[in-house]
């Protein structure tokens, strides 16, 4: 049963009656319904609202005529005006002309445009008295939007270009200002958007032209507040807000040239989400090249999600079954692959199962065989699983317009850099330049037209049929201001931090020149020297130099003292040179942190600063180079992109990153050996290097860190490496650098092999002075002893040590010991001599025989002690000769060993 008049069903008010006990739980869902109903009146008129768009330079060459023009008389005079566009280009000219309204003698009398290479707005008005200039940020294919609103009254421009806000205070000079003291951009005049105005009557230029579409341009006679401009900009209406004056779907303009007037959902031109669009391969391919070649676009295979355009595409591209049917009948591939282990289908973006598909009903698992999807022919809408190896054709899904560069052309090429496609009916691929370039393909190869200039054209050398020219291709350029007509060329979509493998696939840069193959065709490790030798470069000439001479920075890494030889003056060592220094000339490539990675391949490509060594004789010093290597430090940032080569490897300036090479080498010279205060002297050896053909003028010598660096073992079997000294200086306009080693005798093992035993045998021969004096016999031999021994030291020793023909401090020693030793001796000999005197008396006297008669000089055996029994004057006189040689040798030994260890220790102490 129903109500009269009303359409709700009776029964709802007491169904709510039932449900909703509370005033609380009513209020609730009024709330609910209410801001349903709101949000979906307001997605409805979003969505219901259409406004106009029009497209600019539609046609195949760049035309003055393409424009939109209201006549003369259609603007009044403003004091007041406001503008809104949104614009999206589709190609970039010098200036892009957003509106150009021209009076008699004034052709910027309201003016405004974008100059895309300096990211520019300029905002003119009123005869030259207004002009100003704001920054934005410019994109390609994707909708902008642009609000200015001029308050000549208040002397106030107000800009809103996306997310950038400006605001201007006007400061115009009342001189300047006509009788009536009045900013305003005067009435009846000719207003045109798309072209620029030159005079009224046109005088278009073709690069100063709009190519793209603007969308709901409106043209207000007041000046808008922020917030208005606000809500315009992002398609919401403004309340109260009179209508424009002049705007795109009032008849105000008369649609002139190749251009073309549609119609669009607002939402379609401020929303968030980006429209998609596909595009269609004719040319078979195995899935992975499919899905490769979708990737090198930027995009993905496609992949139907619901039933209307899973219909729609097969109903498309069903009449290319003849080129697209393998040995199955195939038609294109579909964007998922299989999961052998669960049996599901997954998609290739995310991994996800599939949410909608169209399974003939023996395919609805993936299995190891099968593992891709097709859309078939022979079951109208239907899929397959098939092997991934059989052929189909390619339908690739956009979400936006990739960008391409193409590299190789010269600097002053006319022909497009970059490039983009979109969506066409035919959903075929067309690359249109962002100047004026069309990249298409004629006749199954590919050409580039200019819309601009008719002589310039450039034509793609195929290696087969349905070859794209998507990497690195050979084209044949016609009227190009460059000489070179066939070059290689580079049309790549990677992103700058990727690398494009010559068959336009994308990888890091980080594995370019890695010595790991990245690419299918190996072109990653192609040409990977690092350092870019130019034309004309001379290895023979030293970099030119600015103000001063090139600094070259060296150093040395002492490894080891491989030999030490005394005998013959000689030393060799084991020495790691190191010199850096900058060639301007020269540009470095992909170069690492490491320099030790940054290797070059060919020195000899290269200039590299010879050294001359020669010792402290004067004399060429033997080098022996066991391995040499030079690198490229990474001392600053990367240059700018060059676009003229192919390779978008990363370039380094030879001005501010150095080179550096690396020498492993043994160094055999001659040394001059001081040893008169060996085995406590110091030895000084020195190499010296000097440049070779380069004077001070054009380059010098520098130390780098410490100069020179020990890194071994600086104990020797008899010497110590104790200091390595580095100094710098310039003779007969040469630099030169010195490395002096100074080493340090090892006296350690002198003193206890040599010094201590001998002193201990002359303090035994010293001691035979204390036996008694009677006991001739022993003491002689004693001493005598003690003399062959320290002769026998010294003999040895002299034969270990190197001969001069001066006295070493060790051979004064032992000539100092033997001498107090020979004289101990001789002062035995006196001594015994004196008590042989004095028994011989006593025996003559008893015996009745004179003295010289006697031949043996020993008293007869049984006869007392002659000290004891025969005291007398000249016992007395030995005893007293002992005791005073005791003292004088006693001293001697004492002075020997005070100048022994003050010679020693100012040897030691000796400071370099």
């Amino acid at each position: 049963m129903r109500d009269k008049g009303s359409n709700r069903p009776p029964s709802l008010p007491l169904l709510l009656v039932l449900l909703l006990t509370d005033a609380a739980s009513l209020l609730v869902v009024v709330v609910v319904v209410v801001v349903v109903v709101v949000v979906v009146l307001v997605v409805v008129v979003v969505v219901v609202r259409r406004v106009g768009v029009v497209r600019f330079q539609t046609g195949e060459v760049a035309s003055t005529g393409s424009l939109l023009d209201t006549g003369l008389g259609s603007i009044p005079t403003l004091r007041q005006v406001t503008l809104l566009v949104h614009l999206r280009l589709r190609r970039m000219t010098s200036h892009v002309p957003l509106i150009n309204y021209a009076v008699e003698g004034a052709n910027e009398e309201l003016f405004v445009e974008l100059v895309p290479k300096k990211k520019d707005m300029h905002v003119q008005c009123c005869g030259g008295l207004v002009s100003e200039s704001f920054k934005f940020d410019l994109r390609m294919f994707t909708w902008q939007h642009i609000c200015v609103s001029l308050n000549l009254e208040a002397r106030l421009i107000r800009v809103i270009f996306d997310h950038l806000e400006y605001e201007v205070h006007l400061k115009v000079p009342p001189e300047q200002l006509g009788p009536e003291k009045r900013l305003e951009v005067q009435g009846g005049g000719r207003l045109v958007v798309g072209q620029k105005l030159y005079s009224l009557e046109g005088d278009h230029i073709v690069l100063e032209s709009l190519d793209g579409e603007i969308a709901d341009w409106r043209l207000y006679d007041l000046a808008l507040n922020q917030g208005q401009m606000k809500e315009l900009i992002n398609c919401r209406d403004v309340h109260d807000l009179r209508d424009p004056i002049i705007d795109l779907t009032s008849g105000h303009f008369k649609v002139m040239g190749p251009t073309l007037t549609r119609y669009i959902s607002q939402l379609e031109v401020c929303g968030e989400t980006v429209t998609g669009f596909f595009l269609f391969f004719s040319q078979k391919m195995s899935f992975d090249h499919a899905f490769s070649w979708c990737k090198k676009l930027k995009g993905n295979l496609f992949l139907p999600e619901d039933e209307v355009t899973n219909a729609l595409f097969f109903d498309k591209f069903v009449r290319h079954k003849d080129q697209c049917d393998d040995i199955w009948t195939h038609l294109y591939w579909i964007g998922a692959g299989g999961d052998v282990t669960t049996g599901r289908w997954l998609r290739l973006t995310d991994k996800e199962p599939i949410k909608w598909y169209q399974f003939l009903r023996e395919y609805r698992k993936a299995t190891k065989e099968f593992q891709c999807i097709a859309a078939v022919t022979h079951d109208k809408y239907k899929w397959a699983a098939c092997p991934c190896d059989i052929q189909a054709c390619v339908v690739c899904n956009f979400t936006s317009h990739p960008e391409l560069r193409l590299r190789g052309l010269c600097r002053d090429s006319s022909l497009d850099r970059h490039f983009s496609f979109r969506d066409n009916e035919a959903m075929e691929l067309v690359f249109d330049g962002l100047s004026h370039v069309v990249m298409e393909s004629d006749n199954e190869t590919w050409v580039m037209r200019s819309r601009l200039y008719p002589t310039l054209k450039a034509t793609m050398i195929s290696q087969w049929v349905g070859q794209f020219p998507v990497g690195v291709h050979t084209w044949v350029i016609e009227g190009d201001r460059c000489r070179q007509k066939t070059v290689e060329l580079l049309l790549t979509s990677c992103h700058d931090d990727e690398y494009t493998c010559d068959d336009g696939t994308c990888i890091s840069k980080k594995d370019r020149c890695d010595l790991k193959i990245d690419c299918v065709d190996q072109s990653d490790e192609m040409d990977c020297n690092v350092v870019l030798v130019p034309p004309g470069y001379s290895p023979k000439l030293p970099p030119p130099t600015l103000t001063s001479a090139l600094p070259i920075a060296i150093s040395l890494n002492i490894t080891s003292v491989r030999e030490f030889d005394l005998v013959s003056f000689r030393i060799a060592v084991d020495v790691v040179q190191k010199m850096q220094w900058r060639d301007r000339r020269l540009k470095f490539a992909n170069l690492l942190s490491i320099y030790r990675a940054n290797k070059v391949t060919d020195w000899r490509e290269v200039w590299s600063p010879g050294l001359d060594v020669e010792d402290g004789t004067k004399s060429a010093v033997q080098v022996k180079t066991h391995s040499q290597a030079g690198y490229v430090l990474k001392a600053s940032g990367p240059l700018k992109d060059d676009v003229s080569t192919i390779r978008e490897d990363i370039v380094y300036g030879g001005d501010s990153n150095y080179l550096i090479m690396q020498k492993e080498e043994t160094l055999t010279f001659k040394c001059h050996f001081e040893l008169k205060l060996y085995p406590f002297d110091w030895q000084e050896c020195y190499v010296v290097f000097k440049l070779q053909d380069v004077t001070k003028e054009l380059g010098v010598l520098v130390k780098k860190g410490d100069g020179v660096y020990f890194a071994g073992s600086r104990d020797l079997l008899e010497y110590t490496l104790k200091k390595e000294i580095y100094s710098n200086y310039t003779d007969n306009h040469i630099s030169h650098v010195k490395v002096q080693l100074v080493f340090r005798n090892q006296y350690g093992y002198y003193i206890a092999n040599t010094f201590l035993p001998s002193l201990m045998q002359v303090v035994v021969s010293l001691v035979t002075l204390h036996f008694d004096i009677s006991d001739f016999q022993d003491r002689i031999m004693v001493s005598l002893t003690s003399l062959l021994v320290l002769a026998t030291y010294y003999t040895q020793t002299s034969q270990s040590i190197p001969k001069t023909s001066y006295l070493k401090l060790i051979d004064v020693w032992f000539v100092a010991l033997i001498t107090v030793d020979f004289s101990i001796i001789m002062a035995l000999v006196y001594i015994e001599t004196l008590r042989l005197g004095t028994s011989i008396e006593v025996f003559a006297r008893c015996s009745g025989v004179r003295p010289s008669s006697i031949k043996n000089t020993f008293a007869p055996p049984g006869y007392p002690n002659t000290r004891t029994a025969f005291p007398n004057a000249s016992i007395d006189r030995a005893i007293r000769a002992n005791a005073v040689f005791s003292k004088i040798f006693y001293t001697s030994l004492a002075l020997v060993l005070v100048v022994f260890v003050a010679v020693c220790s100012d040897s030691i102490m000796k400071n370099y």
